[in-house]
C-alpha cells in the first residue's frame, strides 16, 4: 500500500493530465459534428485494417490444414501410380501403347462468390476466357465434383453449382456400367439424389458414386459422393438413391476447371453427323 501511495504521489499529476485530456477529447468529439465524423471515419479505417489483418492471420494458420490435405492427396496419387506401374509390368504393357482415355486440361481457380441457400445456386471464379475458360467446362474441388461453367467474361466465370435444381450430372456407381442422373432437389446442402437406377442393379449403402464419363464436362471416375440409402416409390420400376456429397459447398475455395483437349474435334464431328 505504501508503494502504491508513493506511485500516485510521484506520477499523480501525469495521470491527472492524461485523464483531463481524455475527458476534453470526448467532449470535443461529442459536441462537434465535424470532429465526430473525422474520428468515426478514422476508427472505421482502423477496424477495417484490423479485420483484414485478422483474416490474413486466420488464412495463414489454415495453411497447415490445407497442406495436410495436399500431402494426403499426393500420397494417394503416388500409391495409385505405384499400383498402375506394377499392373503394367505384370501384364507387360508398354506405356507408349496405351492410348490415354482421359485427356483433359486443368485450370486452377479460386471461388470468390458462392451461394448455397437458394434453389438455383451459382459460384463465381477468378478466371475467365483470357485464362482459357469456356462454357461447359467441369469444375471440381479436391473432394469431388462441384459444378459446370455456364458463362464467362475475360477475367471471371460463373458456374452452375451441383446445388442447383437445374443441375444434372451423369454418374454411376463405382465399378458398375449402369449410368444414372444425379440431381439436387433443394434443401439439404450435403445430399443429392441419384435417380432412375434399374431394379436389377446390385448396390448397397456406402457405395461410391463417380462421374460416368458420358459428358464433355467430366472424365470417368471423378468422385461425387456415397450412397446412404435407397428406395423405390410404389408402382415405380426404378430406384432412387440418396447420396452424401463429398464436397462441402459452404466452404468452397480452391477448385480446378477441366476441359477435354480434343473436345472441339468431337463437337465438329457430332455436328457434321447430325441431320
Amino acid at each position: 500500500m505504501h508503494a502504491l501511495i508513493q506511485f500516485f504521489l510521484r506520477f499523480g499529476h501525469v495521470l491527472l493530465f492524461v485523464l483531463m485530456e481524455a475527458i476534453g477529447f470526448v467532449l470535443l468529439v461529442q459536441g462537434n459534428d465535424f470532429q465526430h465524423s473525422v474520428v468515426f471515419s478514422s476508427a472505421a479505417r482502423v477496424n477495417g485494417q484490423l479485420y483484414e489483418w485478422r483474416e490474413q492471420t486466420i488464412s495463414y494458420f489454415n495453411l497447415r490444414e490445407k497442406n495436410q490435405l495436399l500431402w494426403q492427396q499426393n500420397s494417394d496419387l503416388q500409391q495409385q501410380i505405384a499400383r498402375l506401374e506394377a499392373s503394367l509390368q505384370a501384364y507387360q504393357i508398354q506405356e507408349q501403347a496405351l492410348k490415354p482415355a482421359l485427356d483433359f486440361d486443368f485450370i486452377h481457380a479460386r471461388v470468390i462468390k458462392n451461394s448455397v441457400s437458394m434453389l438455383s445456386n451459382y459460384f463465381t471464379l477468378d478466371v475467365g476466357s483470357l485464362d482459357g475458360v469456356e462454357k461447359g467446362m467441369g469444375v471440381v474441388a479436391p473432394e469431388g465434383v462441384v459444378g459446370i461453367v455456364k458463362a464467362c467474361s475475360p477475367h471471371y466465370s460463373v458456374a452452375l453449382s451441383v446445388l442447383n435444381v437445374q443441375s444434372h450430372i451423369s454418374c454411376k456407381i463405382k465399378d458398375s456400367d449402369v449410368v444414372a442422373s444425379l440431381s439436387w432437389p433443394g434443401g439439404d446442402t450435403h445430399t443429392a439424389l441419384l435417380q432412375e437406377l434399374p431394379g436389377h442393379l446390385m448396390w448397397q449403402d456406402g457405395d461410391t458414386i463417380v462421374t460416368s464419363g458420358f459428358s464433355s464436362a467430366f472424365p470417368q471416375g471423378i468422385a461425387v459422393g456415397r450412397i446412404i440409402e435407397s428406395y423405390k416409390a410404389p408402382g415405380d420400376i426404378f430406384y432412387t438413391a440418396k447420396v452424401a456429397l463429398f464436397p462441402r459447398f459452404e466452404s468452397l475455395d480452391n477448385v480446378r476447371l477441366m476441359r477435354r483437349k480434343l473436345q472441339d474435334e468431337q463437337n465438329m464431328l457430332e455436328e457434321e453427323a447430325m441431320p
